[in-house]
């Protein structure tokens, strides 16, 4: 062999070796169509059923996790959840749920608990009662926390014997406390806090656009700008019927002024979650389309205008599982969807509902352009 074509086999060969070595999360998406899910390891759904927090599973003895939100900080991993002792049945999610922060080396996890963030039942402010709907975003060199809470002042008035809202109160009003759902932002310098509340309400409803309830807050900052994805009752309907709403803003805390045009109007939907996709240049959204099998898929080339991208369902509401069998939980919500550096999906995030066990599974994605 002369050196020419020893160079060329050499060539040749580490071409062959680096293309072997490269991950799909290196390769650069082109179009959504062809994502798919690593499937979940029966292993996966036992330590879910057994409340044992792993590898892609965040749950808790004696509580209800429901939906998380993730951002990468110091190549850490931190995850804000809701969580509400069990106690108080599924329903203690509008009145007793706090948020907590866990801790991991990789984004599947696992997450190790290390610190309540926002409690429950909080001494003066507009949002005394209640922290649930995560949506933590780093913005300007800050972990900014947006919630909801119960802005309930103007309905429980302490009395000598009664402080704060007992149970029996929550329960006889709790219509009245759904309505008064309101979104909120605390701001900390470091992942763990402490978070400083907004001293104002950041969205209500203005009976212009939207009425009754604020919630379900997804934002991004890109450009100087906040932009927020909620849930409000469309003013058209008598009985709640949940829109989506955008809206921006130059500030954390608001004021965000609203499109008047609804994400999607022809069925109910909640449980954004958005982001930027920095190649191919558009804004993406998955949602709970309330009714639907399916988390659906939705694009933007200017975060206000959105309709359904061309891959139209994002996922099934449902997990293949390594030994081939199909998992269909009861309830599949809260899509959290965490990007690369790039803004590429690598993780989906969701709550799940199954056999009085609620909890969060993490499912790597796979590219496959």
């Amino acid at each position: 062999m002369n050196i020419y074509k020893y160079l060329a086999f050499s060539f040749l060969a580490l071409v062959f070796c680096s293309c072997k070595e490269t991950s799909s999360k290196d390769i650069e998406i082109q179009n959504y169509k062809n994502i798919t899910f690593e499937p979940l390891s029966t292993n996966v759904v036992e330590s879910f059923f057994n409340h044992q927090t792993q590898k892609q599973v965040l749950v808790e003895p004696g509580y209800y996790v429901w939906g998380l939100s993730v951002v990468k900080w110091n190549n850490k991993y931190h995850a804000y959840y809701s969580r509400w002792k069990k106690e108080y049945e599924h329903k203690g999610w509008m009145t007793n749920c706090e948020i907590a922060h866990a801790v991991a080396d990789a984004p599947e996890g696992p997450f190790v608990f290390e610190n309540v963030v926002l409690e429950s039942e909080k001494i003066g402010g507009w949002d005394a009662n209640n922290s649930h709907n995560p949506y933590a975003i780093v913005a300007n060199g800050k972990i900014c926390l947006y919630y909801i809470a119960n802005d309930i002042n103007h309905l429980f008035q302490p009395t000598q014997e009664l402080s704060y809202p007992n149970q029996e109160w929550f329960d006889e009003n709790r219509m009245l406390v759904r309505d008064s759902q309101r979104i909120g932002v605390a701001v900390a310098n470091n992942p763990s806090g402490p978070f400083v509340r907004s001293e104002q309400v950041v969205v209500e409803p203005d009976n212009v656009n939207f009425k009754k309830i604020a919630v379900n807050p997804a934002v991004i900052y890109k450009d100087n700008e906040y932009l927020m994805i909620m849930k409000g009752d469309d003013l058209s309907h008598k009985e709640p019927f949940r829109i989506q709403l955008v809206g921006s803003s130059k500030h954390p805390e608001g004021s965000f002024k609203f499109n008047p045009k609804p994400v999607y109007a022809k069925a109910q939907t909640e449980d954004a979650c958005m982001w930027y996709d920095q190649i191919i240049k558009k804004y993406y959204m998955v949602c709970h389309v309330m009714g639907k099998s399916e988390l659906a898929l939705f694009s933007s080339k200017d975060g206000f205008n959105w309709k359904a991208d061309e891959r139209s369902v994002f996922m099934k509401k449902e997990f293949v599982l390594s030994d081939g069998t199909i998992w269909k939980p009861k309830r599949v919500e809260r899509p959290f969807v965490l990007t690369n550096d790039k803004g590429q999906p690598i993780v989906i995030y969701v709550a799940v509902y199954d056999k009085n066990v609620n909890g969060n599974i993490a499912i790597p994605i796979n590219w496959n352009n």
